[in-house]
């Protein structure tokens, strides 16, 4: 072979070898899918072996080959752990932007709001419906408490103590780390001066999460919420029964006999927490109070009142004497069909 043609061999070879860097540089740079608009979402369990993560990457069209994608990988990108987790691909995504987002781990990352007054049950639903956790571990992880940092002293579950918030967490965040998250921020709420507030009142820590509770129930109107909780605390005091309707609500739903509309014959369910038929507070919490309620419970209205039935309106008459109050169940029934029975 002459000099000149082995020249023109090698100059081929280069120009080859350099089209073939070029189209795999505009292969990696491409997106698989260019025009598309509709992102995709995979979800990895922890354990997934790489060479599956690939070739469900090609199943779904995030990545053009399995193959070719896990070769570039391993050779070019070091071949560093792939997280495991849920995972958003837009349309326009490289090769590289897809290997990055596995790398670092950018899952998907969900928004849960939790209402004021929400059930331990109604939480875990929440979280469930997005696809984080299941009942059943939210459940079992809830009546572990001994796990979750500062569960108060006393409790058998965390009903009370799951602070109704917005939270943003992942499918791969464990049940346990949701409700420590929940717990956590009711640990910032419940603050030292309300922990203060509420032994001046002879209250433990859990009792006033339980009035709380209570007063969140009863009403919506932040300017009665401390008047509320007077009365319950003013009931506890001279020995009367609560006789709280949410209570009885809460009772029923435990057994799972609330029917939606509550009964009179509702206010006789053989429960602990019917305060109809025992005296002071129920055994614990019947739902997870907001901060408004957290404070009214610990600082009540300086009054005498001891009853109160719904206006009809969201708010409620209050009275200091049972005559009163039979007075204001008139006027209610007045503005309402079916008033509060009489407490």
């Amino acid at each position: 072979m002459s000099r000149h043609r082995g020249r023109r061999l090698a100059l081929v070879v280069l120009v080859l070898a350099a089209a073939a860097l070029a189209a795999a540089y505009r292969w990696v740079r491409s997106p698989p899918l260019p025009g598309a608009s509709e992102r995709v979402v995979v979800e990895f369990p922890i354990g997934t072996p790489t060479r599956r993560i690939f070739r469900i990457l090609e199943s779904r069209r995030v990545v053009h080959r399995a193959l070719a994608a896990e070769i570039y990988y391993r050779v070019f990108r070091h071949g560093a752990p792939l997280r495991a987790g849920e995972y958003s691909f837009s349309p326009g995504d490289t090769l590289d932007r897809t290997i990055g987002l596995l790398e670092t781990g950018e899952v998907v990352r969900h928004t849960v709001a939790i209402p004021e007054g929400s059930t331990d049950a109604e939480c875990f639903a929440l979280f469930v419906q997005q696809g984080i956790g299941t009942e059943q571990g939210f459940r079992r992880a809830s009546r572990e408490i001994d796990l979750v940092p500062g569960t108060p002293a006393g409790s058998t579950d965390l009903e009370g103590f799951l602070f109704p918030d917005t939270y943003v967490v992942t499918r791969s965040t464990p049940t346990r780390e949701v409700l420590s998250l929940m717990v956590g921020n009711f640990r910032r709420h419940f603050t030292p001066e309300l922990a203060r507030k509420a032994a001046a009142l002879g209250l433990s820590e859990r009792d006033a999460v339980t009035v709380a509770s209570l007063v969140e129930k009863e009403t919506s109107l932040s300017e009665e919420r401390p008047h509320v909780a007077a009365v319950y605390l003013n009931r506890l005091k001279l020995g009367m029964r609560l006789q709280c309707d949410p209570t009885v609500i809460y009772a029923l739903a435990r057994k799972g006999e609330w029917s939606g509309k509550l009964r009179r014959s509702d206010l006789e369910v053989d429960s602990p927490y019917n305060t109809y038929l025992h005296a002071g507070l129920p055994p614990g919490p019947i739902c997870n109070p907001g901060a408004a309620a957290l404070a009214a419970a610990v600082a009540p209205s300086e009054s005498g009142d001891l009853y109160f039935v719904a206006r009809g309106d969201g708010g409620h008459y209050f009275s200091r004497t049972y005559a009163d109050h039979l007075a204001m169940i008139g006027k209610s029934r007045a503005n309402t069909a079916e008033p509060d029975p009489p407490r």
